[in-house]
Parts: C-alpha cells; structure tokens; sequence
C-alpha cells in the first residue's frame, strides 16, 4: 500500500474540471512554489471529506492523498462555482441527484467559515454583485455613464423613458434553460420597439435599455488595484448587438482605457465588495458607458489572445494573507 502524502494548502480553489480560467491560476500558483488544493464540483463524492465548523479545518482524502485545509494556514479562496449553488433548473435530473447536488451546494456555501482568508470572490459579494439593478445603480454612483435602463413586465413603461426604435433586452439573471436533450442560452437582442409593444411580457419581468448601435465594445477585467481592457472588434468595426453571438468571429485586442475610467472601474469593484470583476464597457461618441459586471466572469481567452497575465494576478492576491483579526469579503 503506497504511502499517504499529506497536503496543507495555502489556498484553495474552488472550481470546475473544465475552468480554463482556474487552470491559469493553478499554473501562477505552481510556478511561485505555493501549496494549492483544487476541489472540482465534479469531484466532490470521490472524496472522503470532513467539515469541522469549530476548528474551521477541512479533511479531504483520495487514495494515496490526504489534505487538510486549516483556517489558520489558508491565505485564500478562489471562487469559480456560483451557479452549481443555485441552478434553478433539474430538469432530466432523478430525485436522487436532485437531493445530492442540494447538499453538495450547501456544503460549498458552509466552506464560508474561512472567514479570514481572502475570498476572490466571497460568495455573498458575488450573488450581491450579479444583480443587474444594483450593477447599474452602483456605476452611475462612481461616475459611468448609464444607457437609459428599466426592469418591467409592461410595455406601457417604454414610450416615455426609452427612447429610440431599438430596444436592447435582456434577462435580469442569467437566462439557461435546459430540457431533457437541449440547453438554451439567452444573450442581449435588439428589438424593434413596435415588437416589444405588441407583445405579452406580464408572465415575467426582463431588462429593458436604450440600444447603444454605433459602440465599441470593451472588456475590463479587475483583479485589486489593476486592470487591462481589450477592445471587441468583427471585421475590423464595432458590433450593433451582442458579440457573444459571433464569439467565434471577434478580434480582442489591447486598449489604452483612460486612467480615470480604469480608476472608476476599480472603484466601482470595491464599492461591489469584489477583488475580481469582469466589466463590460460601450465607447459610444466618445462616452464611456457601464452595461454590466461578471464577479466571476471568464477571462481565460483574454490571456490567451492578449496576453493579459491576468492568472499571475489572481495567485498573486491569493497567497496574501490578510492583516490579523481581518475577518469577512
């Protein structure tokens, strides 16, 4: 029988097998020397685990490792699974696995009794942070500028605020909807405003905003006190709609953003709670606006293609312990 090897990880992450992003940090992490444990939501029932509240340590065992995750030694937490916590669709799913990943979810969220070390991001900054009324309100307050926006279930509400024969609609949380063969993704359409006045939307209320057309859009990502910003591009121009919707077509490139907009976006992550934001800016005649805020958005194809060392970063601000008695996001 192979000798047990005992791991004391300095941080943990807390992510998926397939999180590209994660497997950045991993390699920061490994190349500086630090001690990490990666526990992937797949994972979890192939591994024996212990919870001790009171001791705040976590047992983890599988086959020839042993690791123990003490409160006293962890400096952080990286923060990748939100939506395993509270994915509203079961869709396909047995009753048994429904009970099972209920109490997988609870136990991540339990995982919060390492309230000293630094969580990029802690979970309740984040569920905090992905409501798209408190994203919007929270920019204008440091300073961005809003494309004119309403949550409503009523088409009486968009003559006299939304200007406009274009309105950019979008759901006020992330829109995944799976059967027992498909999945669906919603991503931001523009609509002709006839289209929206003629149409049923009291079953449910969406976002509403005034359609910025001609934008270049920008991507920020924030991790503490830097940032770096890629500009969206298909063809050479800017795109009208959503340019998720040709992911697969799009430039990124390096953008020189304007100190004091970098500034309003890090102000912006602190006002939010968070160390990590992946912001989405328009340029718009010469106006920079805010449209929203991912606190656990992907970022992996930025340092790929930009060669943002975005990963560096984030190992960075893990292994730093923080000040004595610090407790919290």
């Amino acid at each position: 029988m192979p000798p047990v090897t005992t791991v004391r990880p300095t941080v943990l992450l807390l992510a998926s097998r397939y999180d590209l992003s994660c497997d950045y940090v991993v390699s920061a992490l490994r190349k500086s020397g630090r001690a990490y444990f990666r526990l992937n939501s797949e994972d979890l029932p192939s591994y024996s685990l212990c919870l001790d509240p009171c001791r705040r340590r976590l047992s983890c065992h599988a086959k020839d490792v042993h690791v123990e995750v003490e409160a006293g030694g962890l400096t952080g937490v990286y923060f990748r699974r939100p939506t395993f916590l509270r994915e509203a669709s079961q869709a396909g799913r047995r009753p048994e696995e429904q009970f099972h990943r209920a109490q997988w979810a609870a136990f991540l969220r339990n995982l919060m009794v390492f309230d000293t070390a630094r969580w990029v991001n802690h979970p309740t900054r984040t569920y905090e942070a992905e409501h798209k009324m408190i994203q919007l309100w929270s920019a204008q307050e440091v300073g961005f500028d809003i494309p004119v926006t309403h949550c409503l279930n009523s088409e009486r509400f968009l003559g006299h605020h939304i200007g406009g024969s274009l309105v950019a609609i979008k759901g006020l949380d992330t829109i995944l909807v799976r059967t027992d063969k498909t999945e669906s993704f919603g991503y931001t359409n523009l609509v002709l405003r006839e289209e929206l006045e003629e149409a049923e939307l009291r079953g449910a209320p969406l976002v509403a905003q005034q359609a910025l057309t001609d934008k270049l859009d920008l991507r920020v990502t924030v991790v503490e006190d830097e940032w770096w910003c890629a500009s969206v591009t298909h063809g050479g121009s800017g795109i009208a709609g959503d340019w998720r919707l040709k992911k697969s077509d799009v430039v990124f490139s390096e953008f020189t953003l304007p100190p004091a907009i970098g500034a309003r976006c890090i102000e912006l992550t602190r006002r939010l709670g968070l160390s990590f934001a992946a912001m989405d800016l328009a340029l718009s005649h010469d106006r920079f606006f805010f449209l929203e805020v991912n606190p656990t958005g992907e970022w992996a194809w930025l340092q790929e293609e930009v060669e943002f060392p975005i990963g560096a970063k984030l190992a960075e601000v893990l292994s730093q312990a923080r000040p004595n008695g610090i407790r919290g996001s």
